[in-house]
């Protein structure tokens, strides 16, 4: 029972700065920045004629501003929390699953390039379906499927690791008793 409330208490304390910084509408000027050029220089890999002016990106029909929560930077949050949240995890493992972000990090850019690319050739009306399903499911999706795998290989490991201990402290124990 104990292990549960440090385990509810962590997640209240990992999440509560992502209400707190989303509430004050936190912003690193210099990642939005970035972000906003490799969305540029992906749309010109696939070729799309656009207009950049700020933040938005114009396409012959289509217009999109790229707003600092189009970095996926509460989505990162969110699966560095899941990273750190499991108890009994060696800080390398956890710093090996931060890894993760960089696929990650591909994917977001990735996905911001194929909405602008597909809203070109899309109505305006199919941008909500296109934009939330590759943003809220897929994105999601994919953070906690790279989050699972890596708890299942670092706990899978954890827990091999105490069965052999197991193991040797019975084998042991059986073998003196045999000995008998």
């Amino acid at each position: 029972m104990e292990e549960k409330i440090k385990l509810i208490l962590k997640a209240v304390l990992l999440l509560t700065p992502l209400i707190f910084l989303s509430f004050i509408h936190f912003q690193v000027s210099f990642f939005h920045q970035t972000f906003f050029h490799q969305v540029i220089y992906f749309l010109n890999l696939f070729g799309i004629e656009f207009q950049a002016q700020g933040y938005q990106i114009a396409t012959s029909n289509f217009s999109s501003i790229i707003t600092f929560d189009c970095t996926g930077w509460k989505q990162f949050y969110i699966f560095c929390a899941l990273i750190f949240l499991p108890l009994g995890i060696k800080l390398s493992n956890r710093l090996k699953g931060l890894l993760f972000l960089i696929p990650l990090y591909f994917y977001n850019l990735f996905r911001v390039a194929l909405t602008i690319y597909l809203m070109t050739f899309l109505s305006y009306s199919s941008f909500r379906l296109i934009h939330y399903f590759l943003w809220d499911f897929l994105f999601l999706a994919l953070i906690f499927v790279f989050w699972f795998w890596w708890y299942l290989n670092v706990n899978g490991k954890v827990e091999l690791k105490n069965r052999k201990k197991i193991v040797k402290r019975h084998g042991k124990q059986k073998t003196k008793s045999c000995k008998r």
